[in-house]
Protein backbone atom coordinates (compact mmCIF):
# COMPACT_ATOMS: atom_id res chain seq x y z
CA UNK A 1 0.00 0.00 0.00
CA UNK A 2 1.24 3.44 -0.94
CA UNK A 3 -0.05 6.89 -0.08
CA UNK A 4 0.25 9.39 -2.92
CA UNK A 5 -0.54 13.04 -3.33
CA UNK A 6 -2.54 14.22 -6.31
CA UNK A 7 0.64 15.50 -7.98
CA UNK A 8 2.46 12.19 -7.39
CA UNK A 9 -0.46 10.37 -9.00
CA UNK A 10 -0.37 12.79 -11.95
CA UNK A 11 3.29 12.01 -12.55
CA UNK A 12 2.52 8.28 -12.60
CA UNK A 13 -0.42 8.32 -15.02
CA UNK A 14 1.22 10.16 -17.86
CA UNK A 15 0.56 13.29 -19.85
CA UNK A 16 -3.20 13.43 -19.13
CA UNK A 17 -3.69 13.39 -15.35
CA UNK A 18 -7.18 13.61 -13.85
CA UNK A 19 -8.57 17.14 -14.12
CA UNK A 20 -9.95 19.38 -11.41
CA UNK A 21 -13.44 18.58 -12.73
CA UNK A 22 -12.77 14.83 -12.35
CA UNK A 23 -11.75 15.26 -8.72
CA UNK A 24 -14.74 17.54 -7.94
CA UNK A 25 -17.14 14.91 -9.33
CA UNK A 26 -15.32 12.13 -7.46
CA UNK A 27 -15.56 14.07 -4.19
CA UNK A 28 -19.26 14.83 -4.75
CA UNK A 29 -20.14 11.23 -5.66
CA UNK A 30 -17.77 9.56 -3.23
CA UNK A 31 -16.41 7.30 -5.94
CA UNK A 32 -15.02 7.31 -9.46
CA UNK A 33 -13.26 5.25 -12.10
CA UNK A 34 -9.85 6.39 -13.27
CA UNK A 35 -8.67 5.08 -16.65
CA UNK A 36 -4.95 4.79 -17.34
CA UNK A 37 -3.46 3.92 -20.72
CA UNK A 38 -1.07 1.08 -21.44
CA UNK A 39 1.81 3.53 -21.89
CA UNK A 40 1.53 4.67 -18.25
CA UNK A 41 1.28 1.07 -17.04
CA UNK A 42 4.33 0.07 -19.08
CA UNK A 43 6.30 3.09 -17.87
CA UNK A 44 5.78 2.14 -14.23
CA UNK A 45 6.44 -1.56 -14.83
CA UNK A 46 9.78 -0.82 -16.52
CA UNK A 47 11.07 1.76 -14.01
CA UNK A 48 14.48 0.67 -12.79
CA UNK A 49 13.37 0.84 -9.16
CA UNK A 50 10.07 -0.93 -9.74
CA UNK A 51 9.90 -4.56 -8.76
CA UNK A 52 6.87 -6.81 -8.44
CA UNK A 53 5.26 -6.72 -5.01
CA UNK A 54 6.62 -9.58 -2.94
CA UNK A 55 3.08 -10.29 -1.71
CA UNK A 56 1.59 -10.36 -5.22
CA UNK A 57 0.32 -13.77 -6.29
CA UNK A 58 1.22 -13.24 -9.95
CA UNK A 59 3.73 -10.58 -11.07
CA UNK A 60 1.99 -10.44 -14.48
CA UNK A 61 -1.14 -9.17 -12.72
CA UNK A 62 0.56 -6.04 -11.38
CA UNK A 63 -1.74 -3.06 -11.46
CA UNK A 64 0.72 -0.47 -12.79
CA UNK A 65 0.72 3.06 -11.37
CA UNK A 66 -1.68 2.08 -8.56
CA UNK A 67 -2.59 -1.07 -6.68
CA UNK A 68 -5.64 -2.05 -4.67
CA UNK A 69 -5.38 -0.43 -1.25
CA UNK A 70 -3.31 2.55 -2.38
CA UNK A 71 -4.52 5.92 -1.10
CA UNK A 72 -4.55 9.18 -3.06
CA UNK A 73 -4.81 12.43 -1.10
CA UNK A 74 -6.74 15.18 -2.89
CA UNK A 75 -6.85 18.33 -0.80
CA UNK A 76 -8.77 17.55 2.40
CA UNK A 77 -10.10 14.29 0.95
CA UNK A 78 -8.60 10.86 0.40
CA UNK A 79 -9.51 8.06 -1.98
CA UNK A 80 -8.64 4.38 -1.70
CA UNK A 81 -8.20 2.15 -4.73
CA UNK A 82 -10.99 -0.40 -4.27
CA UNK A 83 -10.36 -2.41 -7.42
CA UNK A 84 -8.37 -2.65 -10.62
CA UNK A 85 -9.58 -3.94 -13.98
CA UNK A 86 -7.37 -4.59 -17.00
CA UNK A 87 -8.42 -3.22 -20.37
CA UNK A 88 -8.00 -5.07 -23.66
CA UNK A 89 -5.42 -2.50 -24.74
CA UNK A 90 -3.17 -3.12 -21.72
CA UNK A 91 -4.36 -0.18 -19.66
CA UNK A 92 -6.09 -0.20 -16.29
CA UNK A 93 -9.32 1.11 -14.83
CA UNK A 94 -8.99 1.93 -11.15
CA UNK A 95 -12.16 2.07 -9.06
CA UNK A 96 -11.62 4.56 -6.27
CA UNK A 97 -13.78 5.31 -3.25
CA UNK A 98 -13.63 8.33 -0.98
CA UNK A 99 -12.46 7.65 2.54
CA UNK A 100 -14.70 9.22 5.17
CA UNK A 101 -13.43 12.59 6.32
CA UNK A 102 -12.17 12.61 9.88
CA UNK A 103 -14.77 15.12 11.04
CA UNK A 104 -17.55 12.86 9.67
CA UNK A 105 -16.69 10.04 12.12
Amino acid sequence: MRRLTRSELASRVGPRPPSDAFWRRAIDRGEAALGVGADAVDAVDTDSGSEPDADAEDPDERAGPLDTGDIVDVGDHAFVVAGVDRTEGGGRIYRIERVADRDED
